[in-house]
């Protein structure tokens, strides 16, 4: 195969065309108007397989019929038709991209436990993932403990998404986190990251001296659920329990923690970004 003829086979390869397909299509593209007959000839393509393909292409809308007197005559269609079936693909790809995490959560739906007691263990990055987007079911206050950001383990587009949805559905979070967190903070300054994206005037947040509790570990607990997320190094896994008085025992608990936490000031991200600067400088010299 030529090497044109080997760009142009894997770009149909890749919307979605066999091999035969592109075969004849290749073929007739250099041949032009050709009868069926020709098309089989110049394809190398039996007969017996050459209508079913026709067919297959004409639905696709990249070969057409030419009005012939007695005879059946096809060829390809213009460039732009190609043109079109990418841009398609390309709506399509990003319908799927979009939704994902609707598919994601409408599948957990069916999986979620409708009665009694349950565990699920979750291992991965994606596991973490689909943990993290079942909250979406919180009714009334969402607890948790934190102790690093989302965007550590989860990326930033997927954080965002799962924002929004939050302040969609007006998310009550009280989140606990103790000096794990703010020295996970100072860490994340000093790589050079910014200030996390997204709206989250939604969360409530109180800081527990670590004389009174250490919180290294995220853990959100929720209607009938707690979930427990760990992530370091090459260790990512996650535990779903699903027992109503495991979770009406911890919501009591994490009142308790909640009410002894105090708030702390908001971070002043820039003013911190301009000092981790400046100490970068001082200690480069």
């Amino acid at each position: 195969m030529m090497p044109n003829q080997t760009i142009i086979h894997e770009f149909l390869k890749k919307l979605g065309f066999s091999d035969e397909e592109i075969k004849l299509y290749i073929a007739i593209f250099q041949k032009g108007p050709v009868t069926l007959l020709e098309a089989s000839r110049v394809s190398g393509i039996e007969r017996t397989k050459l209508y079913r393909i026709i067919d297959s292409l004409q639905q696709k809308k990249i070969i057409e019929e030419v009005p012939q007197y007695k005879r059946r005559t096809i060829k390809a269609c213009d460039i732009s038709t190609i043109e079109l079936l990418v841009k398609e693909r390309e709506l399509q790809d990003r319908f799927l991209i979009n939704n994902f995490p609707t598919f994601t959560n409408a599948l957990s739906e069916l999986s979620k436990p409708l009665q009694g007691s349950n565990v699920i263990f979750y291992r991965g990055v994606e596991g973490i993932r689909q943990m993290t987007w079942n909250i979406l079911r919180c009714k009334g206050l969402f607890r948790t403990y934190s102790y690093r950001f989302w965007d550590d383990i989860l990326g930033t587009p997927f954080v965002l998404k799962l924002n929004e949805r939050m302040v969609e559905q007006k998310f009550e979070v009280h989140d606990v986190y103790s000096d794990q967190y703010l020295i996970f903070k100072k860490e994340w300054l000093k790589a050079g990251k910014g200030k996390p994206s997204g709206n989250w005037n939604l969360w409530d947040s109180r800081y527990i001296s670590e004389k009174i509790l250490t919180v290294n570990q995220n853990i959100d607990v929720y209607n009938d659920v707690v979930s427990y997320y760990y992530w370091q190094g090459n260790e990512t896994f996650g535990v779903e329990i699903y027992n109503q008085r495991v979770a009406d025992f911890h919501k009591q608990m994490h009142d308790v923690v909640w009410n002894r936490a105090k708030q702390l000031p908001d971070i002043d991200w820039k003013a911190e970004w301009e000092k981790e600067k400046s100490t970068k400088s001082k200690d480069s010299y």
